[in-house]
Order: C-alpha cells, then sequence, then structure tokens
C-alpha cells in the first residue's frame, strides 16, 4: 500500500478540497459557487458566446449549462440575447454581472493569498509555474 504522506494525487486532492473550501467560503456572501464564478469568467471572456459553448468550456453536458445559464439570468447577471444562429442565444455579462463578478474575484484574489501565505513570492511564482506545466502536460492547462 502507497503512503499516502507521499503520494502526489492523494496530497493534490487534499490541497484541492482546502482551496475550494476557502473559495466557497469566500463566495458565501454573494450566494454563489465557484462553477457559477467559473461560468460568468468563461462568459466575460467570450461575450456572446452560445450556451453549447459555455457548456463546452465547462466540460458539461447541454442540460446542465442551461440550467447554470437559467440560474445567471435569474440572478440578474447574465442576458441573453438573439444569436447568428436563430436556435441559440448569445451570452452576455449583465452590468450587475460585471460588477459582482470584480467583487466576488477580489474575495477569491483574498482566499488565495491566505492559502498562499506560507510560501514567499519566488516560491509562488515556481508553484504556478510547475501547475502549469504539468496542466500543459497533461493537456488541461493553456500554456
Amino acid at each position: 500500500m502507497q503512503d499516502l504522506e507521499n503520494s502526489f494525487g492523494y496530497q493534490l486532492r487534499l490541497l484541492h478540497l482546502e482551496a475550494d473550501r476557502r473559495a466557497r467560503l469566500a463566495l458565501e456572501a454573494f450566494g454563489m459557487t465557484p462553477a457559477r464564478v467559473t461560468a460568468l469568467l468563461v462568459i466575460a471572456a467570450h461575450t456572446g458566446c452560445t450556451q453549447t459553448a459555455l457548456g463546452e468550456a465547462l466540460s458539461i453536458n447541454r442540460a446542465s449549462a442551461m440550467k447554470m445559464v437559467n440560474a445567471l439570468e435569474a440572478l440578474g447577471l447574465v442576458s441573453r440575447e438573439p444569436a447568428a444562429d436563430p436556435r441559440a442565444h448569445a451570452l452576455t455579462l449583465t452590468a450587475a454581472g460585471s460588477e459582482v463578478l470584480d467583487a466576488m474575484l477580489d474575495a477569491l484574489r483574498r482566499a488565495d493569498e491566505e492559502m498562499l501565505a506560507p510560501l514567499d513570492p519566488q516560491a509562488q511564482r515556481e508553484l504556478f509555474a510547475t501547475i502549469r506545466l504539468l496542466a500543459v502536460q497533461a493537456g488541461r492547462g493553456a500554456g
């Protein structure tokens, strides 16, 4: 049996769980989840994207993407506009969506800073470089 203390996957999973816990706490005041914030970020970066494109970017199925957009629209953060394809809608952030997204990102940055506080700035840069390298090698990173 592998020693869990020296298991990369196990230690990474523990770290992920703690990062997720902190992110959820940071977003609690907004009534949001990390997944919804990620959806807002994708829509902000790809204004006018379709629900299908959002689902692909988030690696979720069409029904889940529709539920996500419905929830964000109900909160007044996203709007559906006519798209080139009459069967689809172009997604855009509302003014309120842009404003609250900035506030949520600030809260998430503070949570990240707290988690990374034991590392000096150089160690933080090295950690991010290593994570990006591993993600790219695994086919999951942007490079």
